[in-house]
């Protein structure tokens, strides 16, 4: 029980801990929630390393710990840099105050902030609904650094709505076909053709009309039901493949995202065999993109299912590379076939301006060459952006420059052509 109940690094409580016993406070009034967040840790880690990193979380539970030290609060550590507490709602603010305080001083180095999300709960509210409120509040000044903390209001459920529709209609989405798989085109440098092509889910809903991959992806993976759109995408991506071969048409190998919460959610790589068994699949058609934010925590168990992967026959992508802080440590730690670089470094890219991207694109290109990785550019969007990309040596690129996301059947029919490969 306790192994379950204590995170093993601070000693709070886990997230299951903190829903278990803040039930006997049921029904009590004059009740806070506080959802913490660390501004940056990642960063941090990445500059100082995880063992300092592990240091700091300590530091900042034992604070918390001696300023919400009354028997009737309750303290946790849901994940990474999150902290969570149940107090009492007079002492909160004031509370709040001095563990800013205290974090200014426990560094002179380091700038450290600690957002804070407050939530008032009604008597008998479900403490889970409570603490998503915090957390919504805290999330809404992230980029204000003005502040530090924020109280709930009204005009936050309404993201908390959203997230609630996506959790309730998934399996509906599913059933109806709400959920769809489309598929955007890779290009091969040196020949110009569609080599590939990546399979990305989107969702038009009866209801909400189109909602956004950049709505109900993060919402899945923050309650954990991401793998089940993970599944029901490569399970689609097969079934397309099936029908194409069936009909004796040109194939080409596509990739599926998988987030890194699907190897703890799930026996992925045993669904993604019956799921090729079931359609005659070479493992050679499928590639697997896994994205780039990846926290020590997961480390072990994703990289045995990266590894196996790949002696299955899979290739193995890292998706997003440049989009966090970690990229030259997940690249030291996994061994991945192809890079792909995160779009930002390309959004409003300049060729006749942008030397700072030039740089950044260009040594990173070069990283990955001395390590004998593909490097792939996603995010191309203009003949200027197409031709340096071509110059500095990419192996393939994507983007809408050559298409959007469209039907299987779509991709054979443009005008550049595609590398056939055919089925046997």
């Amino acid at each position: 029980m306790l192994g379950r109940n204590r995170d093993r690094l601070t000693g709070l409580l886990t997230r299951e801990g903190f829903i278990e016993l803040s039930r006997n406070f049921a029904g009590r009034e004059g009740l806070a929630v506080v959802w913490f967040n660390l501004d940056n840790f990642k960063m941090f880690n990445n500059r100082f390393g995880f063992e300092r990193g592990d240091e700091i979380l300590k530091e900042i539970a034992l604070i918390l710990a001696n300023i919400f030290s009354s028997d009737d609060d309750l303290l946790a550590r849901f994940s990474d840099d999150n902290f969570v507490i149940l107090t009492d709602w007079l002492k909160v603010e004031m509370n709040i105050d001095t563990v800013q305080e205290y974090l200014y001083t426990l560094h002179e180095n380091v700038t450290l902030r600690l957002r804070a999300g407050i939530y008032f709960p009604s008597e008998n509210e479900d403490i889970r609904s409570a603490f998503d409120r915090a957390k919504l509040a805290c999330d809404s000044i992230r980029k204000n650094h003005s502040v530090s903390s924020c109280m709930f209001h009204d005009g936050m459920s309404k993201e908390l709505a959203l997230q609630q529709y996506i959790l309730d209609k998934l399996d509906y989405a599913f059933t109806n076909k709400f959920i769809n798989v489309l598929y955007q085109p890779i290009v091969r440098v040196s020949t110009g053709k569609i080599c590939e092509a990546e399979a990305l889910a989107r969702w038009n809903d009866p209801e909400l009309g189109f909602i956004s991959p950049g709505e109900f992806i993060p919402t899945l993976e923050q309650y954990r039901e991401i793998h089940k759109l993970d599944i029901y995408a490569m399970k689609k991506v097969c079934e397309d493949y099936h029908t194409r071969q069936a009909r004796g048409l040109a194939l080409i190998p596509v990739s599926i995202n998988l987030s890194r919460l699907d190897f703890e959610l799930c026996d992925i790589i045993r669904e993604i065999e019956a799921a090729i068994t079931i359609n005659n699949i070479p493992r050679e058609m499928l590639r697997i993109e896994i994205t780039e934010t990846i926290n020590d925590e997961e480390m072990t168990v994703l990289n045995l299912g990266i590894e196996k992967l790949r002696a299955m026959g899979y290739q193995v992508w890292m998706d997003d590379f440049g989009s966090g802080y970690s990229s030259l440590n997940v690249l030291k730690d996994y061994n991945f076939d192809t890079i792909k670089f995160d779009m930002k470094f390309l959004r409003g890219f300049d060729v006749n301006k942008s030397d700072k991207v030039k740089y950044i694109i260009s040594s990173n290109l070069s990283m990955a060459r001395l390590m004998g990785v593909q490097a792939l550019a996603e995010g191309v969007e203009t003949a200027e952006q197409l031709e340096y990309l071509r110059s500095i040596g990419f192996d393939k690129l994507q983007g809408y420059y050559f298409g959007k996301p469209m039907k299987l059947d779509e991709i054979f029919a443009l005008s550049i052509g595609v590398e056939e490969v055919h089925s046997s």
